[in-house]
């Protein structure tokens, strides 16, 4: 087993190359970095005297670089909130993080209180540092009355700004056209990540409007494709007018995808993020599992999922997110007008992913793209999101083989329920290392040993 602080020699790890071919390499981890990567035998390191690693033996599985899962929610905003800490926390999501392969996560800032103010953010960063069992990043949120404070935060350390444009789950909300652009020129200006929330929002007042209460109506005609694609049309306008950088969250439409490609070939910076829910179910899944799986925005048509699915393998797509936004079952029990929004996803992100690539429904150096890859080098992350020499050794043994239900009971965030539940799966988490120690293993979360990530070009506190 790995100790912190020791330098160890991984043997016997399968990684993968270009034109999805499987390598078998060694990989030697000093403290926090990988500092060699190399063909069987070729390190020649000793396993004895005075300059001995130990030797850990990956038995054959799939090593990947930590997954970075660049949208979640997990409830905390460091400030005591008992009905948001009853679904998940920074401990509770982020041990269900490294199970899941996950060992960066970025909260997003619709929390109680919303993460809108320099102050908010150093609570939360605080609270985040001494409870979680992965890195971390936070979002800054977008409000009526923050654009001019916003810099600063991002200074501070934000990832990005999260801007909702439609109502969703907090009171965060930005629909004002003007208020809208300043956070586009700002994010121009000051060199951010613009994340939206693409749902336009005199859309779904419209559209919520034609039903009665008292019925419950499918959650994807209340809040229709059209929403998002007016939404994502004026953020690709706003991004074309100012030259900022712009991602859209959670993109859950052909229409979407189509405004995507075009605005990548006038070399635009437009990011695209897919959910697994979004890849995984559609609106008929509603019929089997009702509010369970009512989320914003909501599932969509099976064209739209097989539009998504082209749009992650022809390049158009360049995150998956699992917008993991834990709910309890009481909740979503609740009438359909009462029921709150979101799914729980941290911990099946990668056997759903590799899954698919063993399908052959997408390849397992896509998946690397999107879950490791880009969200490093769109967000800017410092060492992070590479099986190279000099990065984090963030790692995940997977195993190729075994295939297993998803099952209720073993999952760690606190919420304990998952609409993937039955689903036979492979590519699960065997081990997970986070900049050189292990964190999970034989079903076990060890931490809190998360940190803040770093950008490139700064370091803050």
């Amino acid at each position: 087993m790995a100790q912190p602080g020791v330098s160890y020699l991984i043997t016997n790890a399968q990684t993968v190359l270009h034109q999805n071919v499987l390598q078998t390499v060694e990989i030697l981890v000093q403290g926090e970095k990988i500092t060699g990567i190399g063909k069987p035998g070729e390190l020649g390191v000793p396993d004895s005297g005075p300059h001995a690693v130990a030797v850990l033996d990956a038995q054959n599985h799939l090593v990947l670089p930590g997954l970075i899962d660049p949208h979640v929610h997990l409830r905390d905003s460091g400030v005591l909130n008992v009905e948001e800490r009853q679904k998940e926390d920074f401990g509770s999501g982020t041990k269900a993080a490294v199970a899941g392969g996950v060992t960066t996560v970025f909260d997003m800032p619709n929390t109680i209180p919303s993460t809108t103010t320099l102050s908010a953010y150093h609570v939360k960063r605080d609270h985040a540092a001494k409870t979680a069992y992965c890195d971390f990043g936070l979002f800054a949120g977008a409000s009526k009355d923050n654009v001019g404070q916003i810099a600063a935060i991002v200074e501070a350390g934000a990832v990005g700004v999260k801007m909702y444009v439609g109502a969703s789950t907090g009171n965060l909300l930005v629909c004002e056209p003007n208020l809208e652009e300043a956070f586009f020129k700002a994010s121009a200006e000051h060199g951010f990540v613009l994340a939206i929330h693409a749902e336009d929002q005199a859309c779904l007042e419209t559209h919520a409007a034609v039903y009665d209460d008292k019925k419950a109506p499918r959650h994807n005609e209340v809040r229709p494709p059209e929403c998002a694609e007016l939404a994502v049309q004026r953020a690709v306008n706003f991004t074309r007018k100012h030259h900022g950088q712009t991602y859209v969250c959670h993109s859950s439409t052909k229409a979407e995808a189509d405004l995507i490609r075009s605005s990548k070939s006038e070399g635009l910076s437009v990011f695209m993020e897919i959910t697994p829910h979004h890849l995984f179910l559609d609106e008929t899944e509603s019929d089997r599992q009702d509010n369970r799986v009512r989320m914003n925005p909501p599932l969509r048509s099976a064209s739209d999922v097989k539009a998504l699915w082209t749009a992650l393998n022809d390049g158009t797509a360049d995150t998956i997110g699992s917008d993991h936004a834990p709910h309890t079952l009481e909740q979503k029990r609740r009438p359909y007008w009462e029921a709150p929004s979101g799914v729980p996803g941290l911990e099946t992100v990668l056997p759903l992913m590799v899954t698919a690539a063993l399908d052959e429904k997408t390849t397992l150096e896509t998946v690397l793209r999107l879950c490791c890859h880009n969200p490093a080098r769109i967000f800017g992350l410092r060492g992070k999101g590479q099986l190279e020499v000099g990065f984090d050794a963030d790692l995940v043994f997977v195993d190729l083989k075994t295939k297993r239900a998803v099952d209720e009971s073993k999952l760690f965030t606190r919420c304990g329920w998952s609409p993937y539940v039955g689903m036979r799966l492979r590519g699960w988490p065997v081990k997970t290392f986070l900049r050189g120690q292990l964190v999970f293993e034989n079903g076990i979360p060890s931490g809190p040993f998360g940190k803040e990530v770093q950008k490139e070009g700064t370091n803050h506190g």
